[in-house]
This record gives structure tokens, C-alpha cells and sequence, in this order.
């Protein structure tokens, strides 16, 4: 048992469920329909007698009677008794005879002999034995004036209900083993039909494990059913897994990609030092080297580690009510002391603006935007950063004179180490290593921020947030 499959094991105890109730309602048939049918025999043995009395009649003379083509008449008496035609001599196997006081049979057929001692001795409808055949019987005397020392006896066999039965029971030996069968390759094809999103759910599946190739999906049709409940998580899951494999993998791409500049040049400034410095100026300056190299090394893992957070997802957002222009006027100071390319930095803040944000992620993000506009600002050029409500929303702009971006660049600035060539400047150690916009992107999208940027190469670049 253990063996089947949990498709089998249904098929098998639903079957065998239905084959007990089969049983059970034969059984029950049976045993309920023999009592039954015997009390419709006996009701139907009442009102054949009492239907047939309605059809006796008593005459004195013929010529006053509107005989009918079948009546039958019997001289009694000084009369006439008029047998309508509609008289059931034997109907449905149940016999009825007329007979007088003295027990002679004046009109029927009577399918077994009783004694005279059994003259209106059955009043209330009785089974007797016959012949070793049982048998109801019913005596009704005639009311009717004239027909007064009459009496109607009706007899019926017990072996008519058994017929009956014997038919139903034949029937049902037929009937409900065929019902069972149906019913059981009925359950087997739903069965069959429910399980084979299953066993595609498993071959799917055992495809993608062996194949390591995450990005396919479980495909196992339309429909809304626990099934496809269940391949939906499974997709989901896998969705998931993809994600945070990818994530992993570009991490590891990125790492590699931007820690191998620094990295050659330490090793070549070790060498250099180790072959040829003589001095302890030039060591300390092969040191010194070292030591930015390493700086930034370190800036650059700090970057990507935030920025692979916040890709996955696991950056933690605590939103609360801040003072915005206060956070931008004193963003914007610590930025004026740096005194980068003797650029100047005007601000344009308007007063009392609130908003609910992170204020630590939004820091970053306009450090960011300020940072770049540095770098890529020409000497004694000019940043603005202007903070205005306008009606329900509030705008926050940084916009330099620097050496801008083409058309063509502008719509890729967002993407991951994305740097184009006019953004490269002359001075290579003044590269950064394209993450910024990247960030930028991110934190906007995590904060429900809408950033836009606009930009002419050769003229300055504008970004802004709106909140």
C-alpha cells in the first residue's frame, strides 16, 4: 500500500467506498421495499373491492335500466343484479367474486377454494396460506338496497409483491453496479485529470533543478484550483531564488569589475617600492599611493554592499516627519566648506517644508546628486539646488554648469557602473565608479520618489526629486 501513488490510493478507496454503499442500499432496498410493496399490495386489494362494489347494481325491472354493451345481468330474487362493465374480475393479479349469503359464487373467479365457514370471515384484509402459497384476503358486504345478503370477496397472491421485489432487486443487481462502475471511472478521470498538473508540477520542476536554470516557471495551464495555487507559489519561489542569485552574481561581477583598478595599482606601487625606491620620501610616497588605493577600495565595497541592499530589498526604511528645508540647508553647508573646483553653491530653500521620508537614505541621495555635480562641474562654475511647494507637491532640484550629458547618454545615467565618455573627465583619479545615479535611482524608487533629470552636453545637467 505504501508503494501506490496517492492517485491510486484515492481511486482504490473510493471504489471500495462505493462498492460498501452499493451494498448497503441493495441491502436496505430490499429488506424496505418488501414491507412496502406488501402494504401496496394490500392497499391496492381495498380499493379494488370497494371500486368493484360501486359497480354492482340492483333491479327490479330490465326496462328500466340503461344497459351499456358488456354489462352482464343475473337473475336474483325477483330481480335483476346488473354487472357493469367496468367489474374487475382479475386486475393487477388481484381476483374479486360475488358471492350470496349461503357462500355460492354468483359472478368472478375466485383462484382458490375457501369453506363455507370462510363466509364474511375476512372483514379486515388477512394472509392465509394456500397450497403452501400465501395469500391476502378481503370480504366486504353490500349495502346497497336490494343487494344487501351480497358480499365481495378480492383475493391476491403475496407472490405478486415478490415478483416485484424479484424485478427491483434484478434491476438494482444491474442498475447500481453499473451506476458504481460509472461512477468510479468517473472518479478516476477527474482523479487522473486533477493529478496531472501535479506530475507536470514535478517533471517542471525536476527540469529546472537539474537544468540550474531559474528563470523558467512551472507551466501547467490556466485555472485557479490548489494546484495552480501551488505552482504559483513554486513560481514565486523560484522568482525569488533568481532574484537573489542574480543579485549575488552582479555583486560579485561588480566587486571584481571596480576593485581591479585599485588593486593593480597597489600591487604595482608594492613592486615599484620594493625594485626601486631607495629613499624614505619615495617609500612614503609609494605608501601614500597605496593608502588612496586602499581608501578607495574600501569606499567601493562600503558602495556596493548599500547598493546591493537596497537592489535585494533588505535596506531597512524608517519613515518619519523631518524638517526638509533644514536637512537640504544643512546638506548644503557641509558641501560649501569643501570648496571643490572653487565652485559656487547657491541654494534657494524655501521655509517650513515638511515631509515624511527616511532621513538617512535621502541624505545619501542628495549627497549623491551634490557630489556629482562637483565632479563634473567645470572650475569656478556654479551649482543650484532650489526647494519649492508648488500646489501638492513639493520640488527639489540640484542643477550645475557643468560639462552635461547627451541625449543619447541621458536615458542610460541610471544603469550600474553606466559612465559615458564625456563624463569621464580628463583627470582619470577623478572618476567615480558609477554607482551614484544608480543609488539615486534606487532610493527614489524605495522612498516613492519621482526623479527626473535633464541635461545639455556642454551646458550642466539638472536632477529633481518630487516629493
Amino acid at each position: 500500500m505504501k508503494q501506490l501513488t496517492i492517485q491510486k490510493k484515492i481511486i482504490l478507496w473510493f471504489s471500495a467506498m462505493l462498492l460498501i454503499i452499493v451494498i448497503l442500499i441493495s441491502a436496505m432496498t430490499f429488506a424496505i421495499a418488501g414491507s412496502v410493496l406488501n402494504e401496496s399490495i394490500k392497499e391496492r386489494l381495498h380499493d379494488i373491492v370497494y371500486q368493484n362494489m360501486a359497480e354492482i347494481e340492483y333491479w327490479n325491472d330490465l326496462s328500466s335500466t340503461e344497459a351499456e354493451p358488456g354489462d352482464q345481468f343475473l337473475k336474483y330474487h325477483d330481480g335483476w343484479l346488473e354487472i357493469d362493465d367496468d367489474f374487475c374480475n382479475i386486475f393487477e393479479g388481484i381476483s374479486t367474486a360475488l358471492y350470496d349469503a349461503d357462500g355460492n359464487l354468483l359472478y368472478g373467479n375466485m383462484p382458490i377454494k375457501l369453506s363455507a365457514s370462510g363466509t364474511l370471515s375476512y372483514t379486515n384484509i388477512e394472509k392465509i396460506k394456500y397450497k403452501g402459497e400465501n395469500y391476502y384476503v378481503f370480504d366486504k358486504a353490500l349495502t346497497v338496497s336490494g343487494l344487501e345478503e351480497l358480499w365481495l370477496r378480492g383475493v391476491v397472491s403475496q407472490n405478486e409483491s415478490t415478483n416485484i421485489l424479484y424485478n427491483v432487486v434484478r434491476l438494482s443487481f444491474w442498475l447500481l453496479p453499473a451506476l458504481a462502475v460509472l461512477a468510479i471511472l468517473g472518479g478516476y478521470i477527474i482523479t487522473r485529470r486533477s493529478f496531472l498538473p501535479v506530475e507536470l508540477l514535478a517533471k517542471s520542476a525536476e527540469e529546472i533543478g537539474t537544468g540550474n536554470d531559474l528563470s523558467k516557471r512551472l507551466d501547467i495551464g490556466p485555472g485557479n484550483d490548489e494546484i495552480h495555487m501551488l505552482a504559483n507559489v513554486f513560481n514565486d519561489t523560484f522568482a525569488r531564488l533568481e532574484r537573489n542569485f542574480e543579485v549575488e552574481k552582479q555583486f560579485t561581477s561588480d566587486a571584481s569589475h571596480d576593485l581591479r583598478t585599485p588593486v593593480s595599482v597597489i600591487l604595482a606601487q608594492s613592486e615599484y617600492a620594493l625594485e626601486f625606491c631607495e629613499t624614505p620620501e619615495e617609500y612614503r610616497e609609494a605608501l601614500q599611493v597605496i593608502e588612496r588605493q586602499g581608501n578607495k577600495m574600501s569606499d567601493i565595497i562600503s558602495q556596493l554592499l548599500f547598493f546591493t541592499r537596497l537592489t535585494h530589498g533588505t535596506e531597512i526604511i524608517q519613515k518619519e516627519q523631518i524638517s526638509l528645508s533644514s536637512l537640504v540647508q544643512g546638506i548644503c553647508e557641509e558641501q560649501k566648506g569643501l570648496s571643490q573646483k572653487n565652485i559656487c553653491l547657491i541654494s534657494d530653500i524655501q521655509e517650513d517644508i515638511y515631509v515624511g521620508t527616511d532621513r538617512i537614505l535621502l541624505e545619501r541621495c542628495l549627497n549623491n546628486l551634490l557630489s556629482n555635480a562637483y565632479k563634473y562641474g567645470r572650475e569656478n562654475g556654479h551649482v543650484w539646488v532650489r526647494l519649492r511647494r508648488n500646489a501638492d507637491k513639493i520640488i527639489l532640484s540640484v542643477k550645475d554648469d557643468g560639462i552635461g550629458i547627451s541625449q543619447e547618454n541621458l536615458t542610460k545615467i541610471w544603469e550600474r557602473f553606466y559612465q559615458a565618455d564625456s563624463a569621464r573627465g580628463d583627470d582619470r583619479s577623478d572618476r567615480g565608479i558609477g554607482l551614484g545615479l544608480s543609488m539615486v535611482k534606487q532610493i527614489c524608487e524605495l522612498l516613492d520618489i519621482t526623479v527626473e533629470a535633464d541635461s545639455t552636453l556642454g551646458k550642466g545637467s539638472e536632477f529633481i526629486l518630487i516629493f
